[in-house]
């Protein structure tokens, strides 16, 4: 225990929630993956109790790993943190919630054509392609936020509430910046969750395809 608190104390407030949430996502794909290999179907105590064993096993501080003889500087969530980055709040809000009410990640395709559409096009802009860099916006821009606002209201209008909700908590963590990062795009989107849009889109399309080749 006292590793532990040293090791927190090292650390400043951002970079400990930061690991917590990977920690966190982790912990959940990893229980979501087991599902799918089992095929088992546990009660929200069962999950909860096993994410937050989990939690703790990729959060223990490097001296805790010495004991049994491995070398590692850091915790295991800050290695995944250091390959993937920082989730976006909204990404961590649709995981987690989905956890937490066992059900799909389900989005109306409007919503995932959207995102795609995101990583076709900010992506490719904000690496450097053109002079035109929309990643700027996200450092206080009014019209940014007019048009992330006009896009929740979209979505509560479709009566999306999980996405509203995680939208609002985007802002507020980006107000009170929550994140190491200032950039208000970082707490709405990042490359895992456009990749899944991306990929659902696919599968969709995929799916439409077979059922309409069934029914000919």
């Amino acid at each position: 225990m006292n590793a532990l608190i040293n090791a927190l104390t090292v650390l400043s407030g951002q970079q400990v929630l930061a690991l917590l949430e990977m920690a966190i996502t982790c912990s959940i794909l990893l229980i979501w993956a087991g599902k799918f290999i089992f095929t088992q179907s546990w009660s929200l105590l069962k999950r909860f109790s096993v994410m937050c064993g989990l939690t703790l096993f990729l959060f223990l501080p490097s001296e805790y790993w010495n004991y049994f003889g491995i070398p590692l500087e850091l915790p295991l969530a800050a290695y995944v943190r250091g390959i993937v980055g920082d989730l976006s709040v909204v990404t961590l809000v649709l995981l987690w919630s989905s956890f937490l009410l066992n059900e799909r990640l389900a989005l109306p395709i409007q919503m995932k054509l959207s995102l795609a559409c995101i990583a076709v096009i900010f992506y490719p802009l904000a690496l450097g392609f053109t002079m035109f860099d929309p990643y700027a916006w996200g450092y206080g821009s009014w019209t940014f936020l007019l048009a992330v606002l006009l896009f929740a209201l979209t979505a509560w209008w479709m009566n999306l509430h999980m996405v509203v909700i995680a939208i609002a908590l985007a802002l507020c963590a980006w107000s009170f910046q929550w994140h190491e990062s200032s950039n208000l795009w970082d707490y709405l989107i990042d490359p895992f969750l456009c990749l899944w849009a991306l990929l659902s889109l696919a599968i969709n399309y995929y799916q439409l395809n077979s059922i309409k080749q069934f029914k000919s």
